[in-house]
């Protein structure tokens, strides 16, 4: 369990190991427990959505569980995700590019991906409360009694709720096991990246699989080929622009792929 503690403290704020007592086992079963650890922030999300739906409005709703979303990760993800904005798209080389990543001040490269992402991915949110994703999935067919009495914008926004974590925590793994570290020396990144292998990757993959068909059946299929290739994609870009992965590059993997994730369901709704 030591793995798993170590990645759930490693991905969230959650006062597991004040102590810093925790140490993982060697490096590459860590990343198995990344999906998993997203299912525990999902799972968190989904439960302090309920009462937030009950006593707000749906805009004031949703606004308060983007920022509950980021507040349980300490806005790891999307420092990572403006680091990487300012270095890729504000550097002209390899080695400018990885000094402004690493320079803690943001941009205006940054700036504006911050506020492009967070205004995407609320209003991306708020509207997936209108359409029926889950209908036709063996998770619906299990809840169809309880559905009578659930509305069904509840359900729809806590099964994203679920899903969306999982998602960004396997492209972080599928991003560092198909990918190098980028610097020379170690850094926040390079534990994941180093040693996390295609066959890691493979198995990390069997879980939001297995969530997406749960919840989504086919549909669910079709939106993890859209993240596999926004992925690969992703990788490819990144290699050619660093030569490979960093700690930023991976945080911003994780909000992107989560954005995405919503908008594949909203693209899925009209057909």
């Amino acid at each position: 369990m030591s793995n798993f503690l170590w990645a759930l403290k490693f991905l969230t704020i959650i006062p597991i190991d004040k102590d810093d007592r925790i140490k993982p086992h060697g490096r590459t079963p860590v990343v198995y427990w990344f999906p998993v650890a997203g299912l525990c922030i999902g799972i968190f999300l989904s439960i302090a959505y309920l009462p937030l739906y009950f006593f707000f409005p749906p805009l004031i709703t949703d606004a308060l569980i983007i920022l509950i979303s980021i507040a349980i990760t300490g806005a790891l993800h999307l420092d990572g995700l403006a680091d990487t904005c300012d270095g890729i798209w504000g550097g002209w080389n390899k080695e400018k590019r990885l000094e402004i990543m690493r320079d803690s001040r943001i941009g205006s490269f940054g700036a504006i991906g911050l506020i492009c992402l967070l205004g995407l991915k609320y209003t991306s949110f708020l509207s997936i409360g209108e359409i029926s994703a889950i209908n036709n999935s063996p998770f619906h067919a299990s809840v169809k009694c309880a559905s009578c009495f659930i509305s069904p914008v509840l359900l729809n926004k806590c099964v994203a709720l679920v899903v969306m974590p999982v998602v960004g925590r396997w492209a972080q793994v599928c991003a560092a096991g198909l990918s190098t570290y980028a610097r020379n020396e170690s850094g926040t990144g390079s534990f994941i990246t180093v040693g996390t292998t295609r066959k890691q990757v493979f198995y990390a993959s069997l879980f939001p699989v297995f969530l997406f068909w749960l919840f989504y059946n086919l549909k669910g299929f079709v939106i993890f080929a859209i993240i596999i290739i926004f992925t690969l994609s992703w990788i490819w870009y990144i290699k050619k622009k660093i030569g490979g992965m960093t700690g930023d590059t991976l945080g911003f993997m994780n909000e992107v792929t989560e954005l995405l994730f919503l908008l594949s369901l909203l693209i899925l709704s009209k057909f």
